[in-house]
């Protein structure tokens, strides 16, 4: 391996690695007064013994778990609220942001103890450097912490936990010692992250398919580790656990556990904002407030243009290829054309109407701040608070051509009563009927014939987002859907003799 190729390597996994690649993301705000929890609140199903009578957890994470403003973060803070009902959890976590004092003390209030271990640029790219030497993937050296390896062996030799639960493959090597040999463990995967660098060695350019083909082979190998010693392992999706279980050999159980969505955050524009609701013990906040651009907050009614609305992690490789798509193949269509010259009936294509679309997220990169310069794109960039952008718009769209796991942003647009317009990829895991609660598009004909179509129909827009509502309502909700894990965690340890 030459020296240059190691370090163009190390540069792409370090960009792209589990932090951007992970569940596609979206922007909201969880803050310290939205969710208060009573340190003597429990809910019914919880035990009425003594905290100290329950079973300790240790919960390993890739960063730590709060706010919840992109995907990972956001299935992963759920799971801590949901599994310290019933667990005393050890929340142990690298992390390459710096942790407020009030994000702190907030993800406290759930946890016996937190272990945070800060990794800078530097100390990631050595330890992938390091891993790759041991014949380890890149991933597994960018999450390596010498210091959270020692404090973690520490409590185990002292204070043996219960059971573990570790969040992605990349934090799997801190478990994978002599120390865990008879602790529960369940590991969330999330997703594929092997079968995910195998497309991109598909779909990307000759230069980088080395780098995407070394680490998908590096990644499966630790995969296959995962399955020998785990005693189940989780994915967000059926489909996702269909393809672990036929690209590795393994009889631990394979379970599809799907992301949820808080409905009480995410509402549609009727409801009025500013409301409290008790929650088993919890008094959550729903504080609403305006963006700076007022125009967002207009009711469709008075919208001069039919606003659509993107959001998600800007930097994050499948977000910025997606909305570049759209802008640059879409958008000039709908505001230029009734018809699309390759269009085979572009005589049953809608008439044209004004479009204007708006871009929320974190991080913009440069080529989606290039975005901005187009004709009817609006880039606002972060924001406190999502929801008045969603409430803003007149259809959500989310055109990834590269995905993987369920699509939280897609969620929360339908249970912000939007109608969404998504490609068969971002639609994955959302059993939503299509064309009652969800529409999906793959061609730039089928796009532009969406997007016209409810253009000109309010009715059906509203309609679509009501039942859209609705779906996620009933089928979303995060402490159905995370409760699976307890009954995972609960088990006992079933782990082959070839592990």
């Amino acid at each position: 391996m030459s020296p240059k190729w190691t370090k163009s390597a190390l540069t792409e996994a370090l960009a792209l690695s589990h932090a951007p690649y992970r569940l596609a993301e979206p922007i909201n705000t969880y803050r310290q007064n939205n969710i208060k929890r009573s340190d003597n609140a429990r809910t019914p199903e919880s035990p009425t013994s003594s905290p100290l009578s329950l079973p300790r957890l240790l919960f390993l994470t890739h960063r730590f778990v709060y706010p919840p403003n992109r995907g990972d973060r956001i299935r992963s803070y759920n799971l801590l609220r949901v599994l310290s009902e019933n667990h005393r959890v050890t929340l142990a976590c690298t992390n390459d942001e710096e942790v407020s004092k009030n994000d702190h003390e907030h993800v406290q209030e759930f946890c016996e103890s937190v272990i945070i271990a800060p990794l800078n640029r530097i100390i990631r790219l050595a330890g992938a450097a390091a891993a790759v030497a041991r014949g380890r993937s890149l991933t597994e050296g960018m999450f390596h912490s010498r210091s959270l390896s020692k404090s973690i062996a520490q409590q185990q030799r002292s204070n043996p936990f219960d059971a573990v639960l570790v969040f992605c493959s990349s934090m799997f090597p801190y478990v994978d010692t002599p120390l865990f040999s008879d602790t529960r463990m369940i590991v969330d995967l999330v997703d594929v992250d092997s079968a995910k660098w195998s497309q991109m060695g598909q779909e990307s350019t000759w230069s980088k398919r080395p780098i995407y083909r070394f680490e998908a082979n590096r990644v499966r190998k630790l995969e296959q580790r995962i399955a020998d010693r785990a005693d189940a392992v989780a994915l967000v999706s059926e489909k996702e656990a269909d393809l672990f279980r036929n690209s590795i050999r393994t009889d631990t159980p394979i379970i599809g556990i799907s992301n949820g969505v808080d409905t009480d955050f995410f509402f549609p524009l009727a409801r009025q904002a500013g409301n409290k609701r008790s929650l088993k013990g919890e008094q959550r906040s729903l504080k609403y407030e305006a963006p700076p651009n007022s125009q967002h907050l207009a009711p469709h009614s008075q919208l001069p243009t039919l606003s659509l609305i993107f959001t998600g992690v800007l930097d994050y490789k499948p977000n910025v290829e997606g909305i570049d798509w759209f802008c640059r193949q879409i958008l000039p269509t709908l505001n230029a054309s009734p018809r699309l010259s390759h269009s085979p009936t572009p005589s049953l294509l809608p008439p044209p109407l004004p479009i204007s679309l708006t871009i929320v997220g974190r991080r913009p990169n440069a080529k989606v701040r290039d975005l901005a310069k187009l004709p009817g794109v609006n880039l606002v960039g972060e924001v406190p608070d999502v929801r008045p952008y969603l409430h803003g718009a007149d259809i959500a769209i989310s055109p990834l051509k590269l995905a993987r796991g369920i699509q939280n942003k897609v969620l929360e647009a339908m249970a912000s009563g939007l109608p969404v317009i998504a490609t068969t990829q971002s639609a994955e895991g959302i059993d939503a009927q299509p064309g009652e609660e969800l529409i999906i598009a793959d061609t730039p004909e089928q796009w532009v014939h969406a997007i016209r179509e409810l253009g000109h129909l309010r009715s059906q827009r509203k309609v679509i987002g009501r039942q859209a509502r609705d779906y996620v309502v009933s089928q979303f909700s995060w402490q159905a859907r995370l409760r699976h894990f307890d009954t995972l965690l609960e088990q006992p340890i079933c782990r082959s003799l070839s592990s």
